[in-house]
């Protein structure tokens, strides 16, 4: 298990569990700890209601100035300060207890790539989808080595052989979730520093969601496209991910999505060598290369491997049904030639001795088959 988790490894598999913004507010937590009970708890006032408003309803006064004077009658300002400090306890119990009801019946997949979400509790059952390593999934109930799970989309049977549970599973918890802070006002400032008076890093907007790396007296520090800023956690809804299952359906849109810009990423490759020479039997991109040598090259730069021939490319990957479907690094198959698909009815291909690399429209000649590598 890691100890640190890449918080893209699975973005897309990633399903919100939230906090209440009352238990969350008091919740401290560095990356650095070894385990949760090694985290701090702490809150005040202002980070859960309006700046004087927690004196003014914890003393039962309905005049602001007599609270803050110290001439309440239903209450002195001292009582005030007593209330106060009674709420940061309790607001620090609320948080660690909505964690431990969090985290309290979780199972974690513990495997060197994924394990099987079952529609029933047998290996020769149904498979509905897949957790990968340190996802995370709800027990709803134990069954002969198999644990009903409830994760992301998905409620099935996980083997429970593979799986993480019990105090083991809470001291892993935090060391493979992570915090979002989702802005709550319709526009936020991120400071340099924690402090009102530091330089505004930039304006960030309601809605968005920002990774937390660390806390300090009522202030987020979040990553931001234009670098590490502070927030003030007044104005932000702090949420904990964990990895979930991904379903079937949805690790197919995952999968087309990701072909899709690594084909993108390729015809970019690609286009910087345009104008280079054709050379038979070649395959260096730079001192010349034939059509079937191109996209052997380009492929084993993006870490695949295609045979040196063009009728062999044929066969590579998998089919692709018509031009309406193909995408951009899909390899075009031609009679005695190869091409990469750059996508709006162009290819990018080393043509002939007279043109070298060159980009082209898809009809340079009759097109007799469509794969996709990726």
């Amino acid at each position: 298990m890691k100890k640190l988790i890449n918080h893209c490894k699975h973005s897309n598999r990633m399903r919100l569990i939230k906090l209440s913004q009352i238990g969350m507010a008091a919740l401290f937590f560095t990356s650095s700890v070894a385990g949760y009970g090694q985290s701090v708890y702490g809150a005040t006032a202002s980070e859960v209601l309006p700046n004087g408003g927690a004196g003014l309803m914890l003393t039962g006064s309905t005049d602001l100035k007599s609270v803050t004077s110290g001439k309440s009658t239903q209450g002195t300002y001292e009582d005030a300060i007593d209330s106060r400090e009674e709420m940061q306890k309790r607001l620090a119990q609320n948080a660690k207890d909505a964690y431990d009801e969090l985290i309290k019946n979780i199972a974690v997949a513990d495997t060197d790539d994924f394990i099987y979400v079952r529609e029933q509790a047998d290996k020769s059952s149904k498979v509905l989808g897949k957790m990968y390593d340190d996802s995370v999934g709800e027990i709803l109930k134990e069954e002969n080595g198999w644990f009903l799970v409830e994760s992301g989309s998905l409620t099935g049977y996980v083997d429970a052989s593979n799986c993480i549970v019990g105090k083991e599973a809470e001291d892993l918890a935090p060391e493979i979730g992570y915090e979002l802070a989702v802005v709550n006002s319709p526009s936020l400032y991120v400071r340099t520093d924690a402090d009102k008076q530091s330089d505004v890093l930039c304006v960030v907007k309601n809605g968005e969601e920002y990774l937390v790396k660390g806390r300090q007296d009522g202030w987020l520090l979040v990553e931001t496209i234009s670098g590490d800023g502070w927030i003030s956690e007044d104005y932000a809804d702090v949420e904990w991910q964990f990895s979930q299952a991904e379903s079937n359906e949805e690790e197919a849109i995952r999968l087309a999505e990701e072909s899709y810009e690594k084909g993108k990423q390729l015809v970019e490759y690609a286009l910087q060598f345009v104008g280079g020479p054709y050379v038979y039997g070649g395959t260096s991109l730079t001192k010349g290369c034939d059509c079937s040598g191109f996209t052997m090259a380009l492929y084993d730069h993006f870490g695949i491997s295609l045979s040196h021939a063009s009728d062999a490319q044929r066969y590579a990957g998998v089919a692709v049904d018509g031009i309406e479907n193909a995408q951009p690094g899909d390899i075009i198959i031609y009679s005695g030639h190869v091409a990469i698909y750059m996508g709006n009815g162009q290819i990018v291909h080393a043509a002939n001795s007279r043109l070298g690399i060159v980009v082209s429209g898809i009809d340079f000649m009759t097109m007799l088959g469509i794969r996709r590598i990726f």
